[in-house]
């Protein structure tokens, strides 16, 4: 039961940007094809006789849909090509930092939607390196972050420089803020669930858990170890 719980869950998360892609796409199809439906005919019926116009009438309704759907494409390939342009991405870029991540609903929404989005479907990772367990904020309380860089530093513990992992450890159910700390890599135990899994973890509030429990049991075991 467990298992099938978090396939499901497993499911939902993965095809939430997807159904909603289409919820949109659907709805703009629909009311561009009512539209259509309605500014077509009278500028046919100028050209075409009424029993020409009775008897292609199935044949004029395909091709208004036909027509939508193209449409619909159409703006989705400009769409693209204007937000792969610099001015583009600029004004993508100031709208969701005035709007979508500033309206709660929206936000709620929105954010976690482009993230999946960006992790599971474009494959685009950011500036994360490898996923990484780690006692945080406390002893005894594990986190799981994101290693965004390496540096060697030396510190005031030690006599000669170590690794420091710059690390993003993300907030659930929504992984798009979060904190970046600062700590020795000999601290963090790698976890060798990967980013995708990782964030399906995260956004799921632990309940896949069960799901990488072997994954999880050997970073705790390589964590233990090392004190």
């Amino acid at each position: 039961m467990k298992k099938l719980r978090s396939y499901f869950i497993t499911g939902l998360i993965t095809l939430l940007p997807l159904v909603v892609t289409i919820i949109i796409l659907v709805y703009v199809f629909q009311k561009l094809d009512a539209f259509l439906s309605q500014l077509v005919p009278p500028i046919i019926s100028t050209f075409l006789s009424p029993s020409i116009i009775e008897k292609a009438g199935g044949l004029i309704s395909i091709g208004i849909k036909i027509a939508a759907l193209l449409i619909v494409l159409g703006l989705i390939t400009l769409f693209g090509f204007f937000t792969s342009r610099v001015v583009g991405r600029r004004i993508l870029d100031f709208l969701e930092r005035r709007i979508f991540f500033k309206i709660p609903l929206i936000s709620t929404i929105y954010r976690p939607i482009k993230e999946i989005n960006n992790v599971l479907f474009t494959g685009k990772k950011y500036v994360f390196k490898r996923v990484v367990m780690l006692e945080y904020p406390r002893r005894g309380v594990y986190s799981i972050g994101f290693v965004t860089a390496e540096t060697l530093l030396e510190t005031p513990e030690e006599g000669s420089p170590q690794k420091i992992l710059s690390i993003f450890i993300p907030t659930t159910p929504n992984p798009t803020s979060g904190y970046l700390i600062l700590v020795a890599e000999k601290e963090t135990a790698p976890l060798s669930i990967g980013i995708q899994k990782a964030f399906q973890l995260i956004i799921s509030g632990g309940a896949l858990v069960p799901s990488y429990k072997d994954e999880l049991n050997k970073a705790l075991e390589r964590k233990l170890g090392r004190r």
